[in-house]
């Protein structure tokens, strides 16, 4: 994945279950509009699911990932499918062209790999992205040195991760213009810029995570190639949070950085916010100040 970014929750920390208030953090959840249906349908719901993770790659249709628990009986499903109108092609069961109103599910999984043996179940709009994930790489990590070092420094720092969001490349770096939106004009970019003095690298990669559903602090970690830049950036960064956080919403108390420090080649923070579902609306509307790239 060169450049996109993950997001992931583990929806066993949750209860298996979408608790939509403003004290619950969860950054997956991209089938929960349809759940009710999915059930009906397949005899399961995204929640039931131990882990989701919701890949979307620059330029190519996102991509959904379910992790189920080794009990979870997945050989039901196939043949609710094929009922549907899903055709098999290989281990790929593709739907048809449209969907119905009644089953917004088949939109984000018209074409739906199963893996029996690793409990997985894999869809989205590109067939080969889904054969992908069921080929299973003995080693899917094995090319992502940007984003290893993250995820060592998180599960290190956090123990076991709830729910977490992760960017790659070129969209880990948050634009000015992107951050201000429709009143990016030249010059109130000009004016924002003149507040940010410092070194601002692109980072290699981002992660921002959450230890427990509930919590009101994050970590937020991003990747350099080296010790030396990581360090360079870190006054600046740190700086450029309490001029920028708050700047897409308009509430300047949303989230604080409490602390940053580096780690090899990974630059930390610590954030804190008001609630937890403040994390994911942060980071949906590139508001976390730290990742700036102006």
């Amino acid at each position: 994945m060169p450049d996109g970014y993950a997001l992931y929750t583990d929806w066993s920390m949750l209860g298996h279950q979408d608790r939509n208030d403003a004290d619950t953090a969860s950054f997956a959840g991209a089938l929960l509009a349809g759940d009710d249906q999915l059930q009906r349908d397949l005899g399961i719901r995204s929640t039931d699911a131990q882990w989701e993770l919701d890949v979307t790659r620059a330029g190519r249709p996102p991509l959904v990932v379910l992790g189920f628990g080794r009990h979870t009986d997945l050989s039901a499903i196939a043949g609710r499918l094929t009922r549907l109108g899903y055709h098999a092609d290989g281990s790929i069961f593709t739907g048809p062209a449209s969907s119905s109103p009644g089953r917004i599910w088949a939109i984000a999984l018209r074409n739906i790999g199963i893996d029996s043996r690793r409990h997985l179940l894999a869809g989205g709009p590109d067939a080969a992205a889904v054969r992908s994930v069921l080929a299973g790489p003995a080693h899917p990590l094995g090319h992502a040195s940007a984003v290893i070092p993250l995820l060592a420094l998180a599960s290190a720092r956090l123990g076991r991760i709830a729910t977490a969001s992760t960017t790659v490349g070129s969209v880990a770096c948050v634009r000015l213009t992107a951050l201000i939106g429709l009143h990016a004009t030249p010059e109130a970019v000009a004016v924002v810029r003149k507040r940010l003095p410092g070194r601002f690298t692109p980072p290699q990669a981002e992660i921002t995570a959450l230890a427990s559903p509930t919590a009101k602090t994050a970590l937020d970690a991003m990747t350099f190639p080296d010790q030396g830049i990581a360090r360079a950036n870190q006054r600046s960064r740190l700086a450029a949070s309490t001029v920028l956080t708050g700047l897409a919403l308009g509430d300047p108390a949303e989230v604080r950085v409490t602390s940053a420090a580096v780690t090899g080649r990974v630059l930390r923070f610590r954030l804190t916010a008001g609630q937890p579902r403040d994390f994911p609306k942060l980071v949906l509307y590139n508001d976390l100040g730290v990742d700036i790239c102006p």
